[in-house]
């Protein structure tokens, strides 16, 4: 699509961003430009909360934010500060100092938080993350980070069990996931009551969509570009696209009836604070997240045994959480 318009068309006037601060778009107005060695950036300012701001998820440097975050996904994957400048150079054509290199690690350690991970154990970037192409109606690309499954698999040693099954279960290739009801668009109504659901302003996974927008090129590839981004670079994230699914028998358990088996993908699952969290990017709000996630809960409930479970669905922007109440 071609973002130019012609000075002499006519066109709706540029969105005003929302202030970072207080969220409020109405008070939000332009303020000039700041400038730095590459390009200007518009700054705003919010008349609600009197703050100046820029749209730019990564404000004051001169590099583009996709090679910024290349550069830490790359040395997060296990290669050297000498090879990550490298790759970096060759691929984009541009010669980053090392100080730059290191000066990015520490300045985005807060929200990058592999970090002290990737210096305290030797990584191989060819085999640290595993992945097995799934094809359930679209192709699933399910992967996990072997070190984080590792640590975590000795505070949870089903879902580790679990997730490096999956890598040699070609069974799950079969009809169940052709045929049977989605946990994303489930035909009926849980006979559940209504969880809590809180609003988690300042969450870290906001940060890390936020910054994996920067590297999607379209909105198609913004799933699973984020997924990534969190399995790199997140230390809480273990994996991306697991399979999981509860059979008519199962799901009597749990008094859902079904007429075949119900099946899904989680797009991340993470451990934090010695709890399974199951979350689900939700750009558009799109479907009913809480019933989806409450689903996922119940069927990985069942392939694993684990009842310490919280739910969530999140953007770039909100946070949400529960507890589904196992």
């Amino acid at each position: 699509m071609n973002d130019y318009t012609h000075p002499t068309s006519t066109s709706s006037p540029e969105p005003r961003p929302p202030c970072p601060n207080c969220r409020s778009r109405k008070q939000v107005r332009k303020a000039g430009f700041r400038r730095n060695k590459k390009e200007p950036t518009q700054r705003y300012k919010c008349r609600e909360c009197r703050r100046f701001f820029t749209p730019k998820t990564l404000p004051r440097t001169s590099y583009s934010p996709k090679i910024i975050l290349t550069t830490i996904s790359t040395y997060n994957l296990g290669y050297s500060g000498e090879q990550t400048r490298r790759i970096i150079n060759r691929r984009f054509k541009v010669q980053i100092p090392m100080s730059t290199l290191y000066f990015w690690l520490k300045r985005y350690s807060g929200i990058c938080t592999f970090l002290p991970l990737r210096r305290k154990y030797k990584i191989d970037p060819k085999d640290i993350i595993q992945s097995k192409r799934f094809h359930h109606q679209q192709v699933y690309e399910f992967k996990y980070h072997e070190l984080k499954l590792n640590i975590a698999g000795k505070r949870f040693p089903q879902l580790k069990t679990y997730l490096i099954s999956l890598m040699s279960n070609n069974g799950l290739n079969g009809g169940m996931f052709w045929e049977g009801p989605r946990c994303s668009n489930f035909p009926g109504r849980l006979n559940l009551p209504d969880p809590i659901i809180k609003n988690i302003k300042n969450n870290n996974a906001t940060n890390i969509a936020k910054y994996g927008l920067e590297l999607a090129n379209s909105n198609h590839e913004r799933h699973q570009v984020i997924e990534d981004f969190f399995l790199v670079n997140d230390s809480a994230t273990l994996a991306t696209e697991i399979p999981v699914y509860l059979t008519p028998k199962e799901a009597n358990l749990f008094n859902i009836s079904i007429p075949r088996t119900l099946t899904g993908h989680i797009d991340l699952i993470q451990v934090r604070s010695n709890r399974i969290h199951i979350m689900d990017y939700k750009p558009d709000r799109e479907g009913n997240a809480v019933y989806q996630l409450l689903l996922y809960a119940k069927c990985l409930r069942k392939r694993t045994e684990i009842s310490d479970i919280t739910c969530a669905y999140f953007d770039e922007n909100e946070y949400y959480q529960f507890k589904p109440g196992l």
